[in-house]
């Protein structure tokens, strides 16, 4: 008979007790939270542990147990092995978070030619946040007790480590090896990733990238320049706006492959240290937003607006004429205008 593919472990689902390659059952873990960390060669999430983004989140949670004792979480295998077989993580790249009680609380698989977005891993994170199970000022350790869904605050925290070692290892959790699996891939994934240079705000960035990815994805979901909104995604509300060699340019309709080259400035890139462009003190000023999504396009079109000797000294009428591509659904034009005209001034 065939032998039937063992079905993946789903969340919530106690793991079975398989053996790491030095013989230790997994049952013999349980006290303790553990990540599991599947590749086809030697890939140690651990390296993210002397990244900064490992020692921000230390910072932030404070667990000195962890500090001391983090590596022991980890666990780097082989996915060709007999434990991801029995887990159901064969042939793939995956990272699986057992709980104290052995019990999967989270997972992530990144399938052959398939990008990982962080919001994707930040999301999953989300969910997983434990309320708080004790008072302020109380001494028990909340690292160890269980919170909501049966969950600790250390299990969490190892979840989000996790996260900072997928987020902090691009190159090699985005790759796509070529002995991971026999199975073909399908021909909607055969897009080759092209190597490319961004040079943002006066730095430059070096890239993997599918060559259909356009600017604006490349800056939030690659480079976390979450300051250019994504709005309409079709190049009809402006709150994209960047510059290109200093001219206002849409990134939802720029290719991340065509910026190539050409100085790009987002609205991180305006202000210089703790002092803002004029433009930016200026809508402060004349209270220029509401919801302020729109703003840092607004504020993008605007700066290149003044840039522009053909428009710099434009009438009221004109400045509205110039901006009617960027969309402010709070209605906030009088106030924009006011502030563009202020910046115009100085």
């Amino acid at each position: 008979m065939t032998p039937q593919p063992v079905p993946a472990l789903q969340t919530g689902d106690v793991a079975p007790n398989g053996a790491l390659p030095d013989g230790t059952p997994l049952l013999a873990l349980r006290g303790r939270p553990v990540i599991l960390a599947f590749a086809p060669s030697t890939w140690n999430p651990a390296q993210a542990y002397q990244s900064e983004i490992f020692a921000r989140l230390l910072r932030e949670f404070g667990d000195d147990a962890l500090t001391n004792a983090a590596p022991e979480f980890w666990h780097a295998l082989d996915c060709r092995g007999e434990l991801a077989a029995q887990l159901g993580a064969a042939g793939q790249r995956a990272l699986l978070l057992l709980d104290e009680e052995g019990i999967l609380r989270w997972k992530t698989i990144v399938e052959p030619g398939q990008e990982l977005r962080a919001g994707q891993v930040l999301a999953a994170l989300e969910a997983l946040r434990p309320a708080p199970t004790t008072p302020p000022n109380t001494t028990a350790a909340v690292d160890t007790e269980a919170a909501t869904g049966g969950m600790s605050r250390r299990t969490f925290v190892l979840a989000t480590l996790a996260a900072a070692a997928l987020l902090a290892l691009p190159s090699v959790v985005t790759a796509a090896p070529a002995d991971i699996s026999a199975r073909p891939i399908p021909t909607e994934n055969r897009a080759a990733m092209l190597p490319i240079e961004l040079n943002i705000n006066g730095e430059k960035h070096r890239l993997e990238l599918d060559p259909r990815t356009a600017l604006l994805d490349a800056l939030r979901g690659n480079l976390h320049l979450t300051g250019t909104k994504k709005g309409c995604d079709h190049g009809q509300c402006g709150a994209c706006t960047v510059h290109l060699d200093g001219h206002s340019a849409l990134s939802c309709l720029t290719l991340a492959v065509m910026a190539q080259g050409k100085a790009i400035t987002t609205i991180e890139g305006l202000a210089k240290g703790d002092t803002l462009h004029p433009m930016q003190a200026a809508f402060i000023k004349h209270d220029a937003f509401q919801c302020g999504y729109c703003t840092p396009g607004q504020i993008m079109s605007a700066t290149a607006l003044l840039a522009d000797p053909h428009t710099r000294h434009g009438s009221a009428v004109e400045i509205r004429e110039a901006m009617s591509g960027n969309l402010c659904r709070c209605a906030a034009y009088p106030n924009i205008i006011a502030a563009i005209e202020e910046a115009q001034r100085a």
